[in-house]
């Protein structure tokens, strides 16, 4: 089982020695590449040999390399991610476009679900109405029950002077964790063997990881949970490690709890099934357990 999650900071060089990643900077530190989840290069000037990038690739190993900000910038990933992969694309290009809807719609309803669950354990906030858009959300999302949620659900969370998008630490907080999960993702649907870029609901031309940018909003409100708990009026190096530190965290899913990465999996072979099967009853949404989370 992967379980560390490894970040590198100081000018060092890494490299591959026998299935283990060599750390070397002041010292020398060696970790089982079998025991990392997740390796987060915050220094870009840290050197890196061909050898374990593809050893990083080979173990699923999620990787992260930050720009001179320490924001995530870019992430390594396999080319072909499944020995079926022809097989795999061919089915994804057939997904019907009445089954897509369909999910989008599941999707939305589960990621207002997880957010009201969130002002409900959080302080008990105006979350009656969220309760009102989720059995209002229509297929495909038409009359973007989504939206207005948003709107309502930010304004109780972060304040009534909260705008998502503006430049200010909360949203350089949700930015930097949102990051964090859609690489994960993104790694998880390459390893099945599907393409990023087609998504179900996100279409942009510009979006190689539109699948990701779909399946990540059920998983939202956890770093909404961690930056509200964390996050004020600065955003810096101790911020960070609070987000990285989501891999660590546990959520609810087909009736047990379990580590993000693993939910994910779970999360993300489900969605498959239903789009390529139709089988409702292998659709397995994570559920936040705010309490539990520390």
């Amino acid at each position: 089982m992967t379980w560390r999650t490894v970040i590198l900071t100081k000018d060092s060089k890494i490299s591959l020695r026998l299935d283990h990643l060599i750390v070397e900077d002041e010292k020398v530190t060696t970790v089982p590449l079998t025991e990392i989840g997740q390796l987060i290069i915050e220094n870009p000037n840290i050197i890196m040999t061909g050898h374990i990038l593809n050893a990083l690739s080979k173990y699923k190993i999620t990787t992260i390399i930050c720009d001179e900000r320490h924001l995530p910038y870019a992430q390594v990933n396999l080319i072909y991610g499944h020995f079926r992969q022809t097989t795999v694309i061919k089915k994804q290009f057939n997904w019907e476009d009445e089954q897509k809807e369909l999910l989008w719609k599941y999707i939305i309803k589960q990621k207002i679900y997880n957010q009201k669950k969130l002002l409900q354990s959080w302080y008990g906030g105006n979350y009656e109405i969220l309760s009102n858009y989720i059995s209002q959300v229509e297929i495909g999302d038409e009359t973007n029950r989504e939206g207005h949620a948003a709107k309502v659900y930010f304004n109780e969370l972060y304040g009534k002077d909260f705008i998502r998008g503006r430049d200010d630490p909360i949203n350089w907080a949700l930015n930097y964790g949102y990051s964090l999960i859609h690489s994960l993702l993104t790694r998880v649907i390459i390893t099945k063997g599907l393409l990023t870029e087609i998504g179900i609901h996100h279409h942009n031309q510009f979006n190689q990881y539109n699948l990701a940018s779909d399946f990540i909003e059920v998983y939202r409100p956890l770093i909404d949970y961690i930056v509200k708990k964390n996050i004020n009026n600065s955003f810096e190096r101790k911020h960070r490690r609070k987000l990285i530190n989501v891999f660590n965290k546990k959520v609810l899913i087909r009736n047990s709890r379990q580590y993000l990465a693993n939910s994910v999996e779970i999360y993300v072979d489900g969605l498959i099934r239903f789009l390529n099967e139709g089988e409702k009853g292998a659709l397995y949404f994570p559920t936040m357990i705010y309490k539990e989370m520390g």
